[in-house]
């Protein structure tokens, strides 16, 4: 079973992962580029309903140092099931149920994690954000506000009848291509400030 969603802060991600599982699956795939989550439903061999915990790194380690940072935490009874050398959000699942249920030492290793997230947040959110308005109207005369402006067909908007309607869906597509990439940015920045601004806890 797949499931699509975005999150803006660590805890609800978490939260809802472990509730999808209390209905009787278990996490075994994120793809972070997709924002999908790939769940089994857990079989009579499964003794436990596991939990899933979060963490975050915000730079990148060596093979070797990361190998030891899944070692540390497998030692603990946690595999990771999710998450990649180079940073971002790292998942971690119960191995037996007599594991405890938090990977933290303490509430101020948990707290450091989620205001790495939300630092990372405010990173990419400026800097999609730049990059959009970077972009809002390209050298070559398109202009993203401007609908009219993403068809190029020489004299389009003075056409009439069966032949403007054919000209403009043959264009749409092109129009499309030329436009979405820079609204991609525009939707990106916005996720990346949300986590910037709920990523490090939730605001009262």
């Amino acid at each position: 079973m797949k499931k699509f969603r975005v999150f803006l802060n660590l805890d609800e991600e978490e939260n809802w992962i472990n509730g999808v599982q209390a209905a009787g699956y278990r996490l075994t795939f994120v793809n972070h580029i997709l924002h999908s989550y790939t769940f089994v439903p857990l079989t009579v061999a499964d003794e436990f309903t596991p939990t899933v915990r979060l963490d975050f790194r915000d730079h990148g380690l060596s093979w070797r140092n990361y190998q030891d940072y899944r070692q540390l935490f497998n030692d603990s009874g946690w595999r990771l099931i999710g998450g990649s050398r180079h940073g971002g959000v790292q998942y971690f699942q119960q191995r037996r149920d007599s594991v405890d249920n938090a990977i933290f030492s303490d509430e101020r290793s948990k707290q450091d994690s989620r205001r790495r997230y939300s630092r990372m947040g405010y990173f990419y959110g400026v800097l999609f954000l730049t990059v959009f308005f970077g972009l809002t109207h390209l050298s070559s005369g398109v202009n993203v506000f401007n609908f009219q402006s993403w068809y190029l067909t020489p004299g389009l908007w003075q056409m009439q009848g069966n032949r403007f309607w054919q000209a403009f869906w043959f264009e749409t597509p092109w129009a499309l291509l030329r436009v979405i990439p820079v609204y991609a940015f525009g939707v990106a920045s916005f996720v990346y400030l949300g986590r910037a601004y709920y990523g490090a806890g939730t605001r009262n």
